[in-house]
């Protein structure tokens, strides 16, 4: 497997949600906010699949080795960040 790496920039000029299954992890971003998940990925495959549920919230279902999935915003370790987020 090969390290992967996505970032997720918020551009709109209020907070948007992301999402990262399965755990769920979930991460607030501000506009300007930079959200970098790494990971091991089989390049043979989609590394990620992104669904938008509306223009502010989006889940992001990442595929490959996941249990050393590393969670940065703007460049500094995230995952003390995360809340989870329980579907209703």
């Amino acid at each position: 497997m090969a390290k992967t790496q996505q970032t997720f920039v918020n551009k709109k000029d209020g907070p948007i949600y992301v999402s990262v299954e399965p755990w769920p992890e979930c991460f607030e971003l501000e506009p300007g906010d930079r959200l970098t998940l790494v990971w091991d990925a089989d390049p043979t495959r989609e590394s990620a699949q992104v669904d938008f549920i509306n223009e502010r919230e989006l889940i992001v279902h990442p595929d490959g080795a996941l249990d050393q999935m590393q969670f940065f915003i703007n460049g500094e370790a995230a995952r003390e960040k995360s809340w989870n987020f329980k579907y209703e």
